[in-house]
């Protein structure tokens, strides 16, 4: 034990910061405090009675000093934990990402006004994920999502037409007219429609890619052939769930009139509740959030605010002409994965300077507080889905875990969504956290192939160790299903 008296002053709140009292000091600051009172030499060693007394005074004092460093520390977003740490950084305006599932739009195809209930579930072919619907759905071409025609007959004279919402695409036979023909016509007409049109002799396919419900009305000599309106569904689970267009195909709650599911466009993928770090690291972002007009106030407050987005990047063309990347002059562009286009819409509006346009592939029409219509554009990325193929060599001399290859798999899936939007694939990156993580391992070897579509598993030839290019309108997507770890020996 030190004989060295603790001064008083050397402790507590100081310009340094926090200096906390240690059972050692304590204790000797107890039996220095009773000698002075007292004017009494004692025994204290802690064997003694009264050395025992001065260890349970100082052992509960010591408590106390934890509980003072603890409650100091719980106010800087540095050093807090859990709660502590949200009501640290809300002082930016920084709060918690918790949580949330993944949503898709999926279209239920089948009779007209069949009702398929709220709760009815559908299932992944690739995770096996169950989605239910968030609310009751009526199948109707009144709120068709994908609807086929048929071109039944071919009359000379006769007006053929498909309405649209309220516009009509007509055209009206003439001599030598099949229905094929016919087709033909009212197909190179829809073509305007800004919905996916597809022909297949007297077939006509009308889709759309926007989740924009459309109403549908046709001629005599044209029929409905197949018809499906879009419902949300809504992951049963937590986390970021991957939900690739043509995934959610599987019927579970049988509904009779309801025939078919497929989700044509891909899905917003949920997430898991921010971690400490993960909060930590955006906290650095949260004094934009009280800002707007620039683009790191723009992207912060995206972030902040819009429920179920992903990942954002902002960019901006300041000169007179179109830049290479397609903006228009004056413009800003948001690249947005995940979120509602309407709220995401709002949100661009209540920031961007005044006279500033927007640019994208997405728009919707926001409502200012003097009824005036704004169209607000974005962008969404176009995924790019990764396949990974990861060798580990073992080092002998330290213990590889058993669970070693599904922990590498999920570092390599956590790591690579982190890239975000636009940002180049460094294989490099995925080094450290796999060391950091997993014991055993001597060498790492990753090689990486990407297609645009989930579906399509890449040929050997095309996995390469180089980096991956992201273009600014492209996003990297990692998924467990597409990661593979195997082990070897050095």
């Amino acid at each position: 034990m030190s004989d060295i008296i603790p001064n008083p002053l050397d402790y507590g709140v100081l310009p340094s910061g926090f200096s906390r009292m240690r059972l050692p000091e304590i204790r000797q600051a107890i039996i220095t405090s009773l000698q002075t009172s007292t004017g009494l030499i004692f025994e204290t060693r802690p064997d003694s009675i009264t050395g025992q007394f001065i260890d349970v005074f100082a052992e509960r004092e010591a408590t106390v000093w934890e509980l003072a460093e603890a409650v100091y520390h719980a106010m800087y977003p540095i050093s807090a934990y859990g709660v502590n740490l949200d009501h640290a950084v809300s002082f930016s305006g920084v709060r918690r990402l918790f949580a949330q599932q993944s949503l898709a739009w999926i279209v239920l195809y089948g009779v007209e006004g069949t009702v398929v209930p709220v709760n009815s579930v559908v299932r992944s072919n690739i995770s096996g994920e169950d989605f239910n619907t968030i609310l009751p759905t009526t199948i109707s071409r009144n709120a068709a999502g994908d609807i086929t025609v048929s071109v039944d007959t071919a009359t000379v004279g006769q007006e053929y037409y498909v309405r649209l919402d309220t516009i009509y695409y007509r055209y009206t036979a003439v001599t030598g007219d099949t229905n094929v023909s016919i087709a033909n016509q009212l197909e190179a007409l829809l073509i305007a429609s800004r919905n996916v049109i597809e022909l297949d002799a007297n077939h006509i396919r009308i889709y759309t890619v926007t989740n924009v419900p459309f109403a549908v009305m046709v001629s005599i000599g044209i029929s409905i052939f197949k018809q499906g309106t879009i419902a949300v569904a809504q992951a049963i689970n937590y986390g970021p769930i991957e939900v690739g267009a043509h995934t959610l195909t599987q019927i579970i709650t049988v509904i009779n009139g309801w025939n078919t599911v497929d989700n044509l466009v891909d899905g917003q993928t949920g997430r898991n509740q921010e971690t400490d770090d993960e909060l930590r690291l955006r906290y650095n972002s949260g004094v934009y959030t009280l800002g707007a007009a620039t683009l790191p106030a723009i992207q912060a407050n995206l972030e902040q605010n819009i429920l179920g987005l992903q990942t954002v990047q902002v960019y901006e063309n300041v000169s007179d002409t179109i830049d290479a990347d397609g903006r228009s002059p004056h413009s800003i562009e948001v690249v947005a994965f995940g979120g509602d286009p309407q709220q995401i819409c709002n949100e661009i509006f209540r920031l961007k300077a005044a006279g500033i346009d927007t640019y994208g592939d997405t728009t919707a029409n926001v409502v200012d507080a003097s009824g005036y219509n704004h169209p607000i554009s974005f962008s969404r990325p176009e995924p790019v889905y990764v396949w990974v193929n990861c060798i580990l060599s073992l080092y002998n001399e330290e213990v590889f875990p058993s669970n070693g290859p599904q922990v590498v798999q999920q570092i390599i899936v956590d790591t690579g969504n982190l890239f975000g939007v636009g940002t180049d694939i460094i294989i490099q990156r995925f080094y450290g956290p796999i060391y950091q993580a997993v014991s055993g391992v001597g060498n790492i070897s990753i090689s990486i192939a990407v297609e645009p579509d989930a579906t399509t598993t890449p040929a050997p030839g095309d996995f390469s160790s180089s980096n991956v290019p992201i273009a600014v309108r492209e996003l990297a997507r990692f998924d467990l299903v597409r990661v593979s770890v195997t082990v070897s020996s050095l």
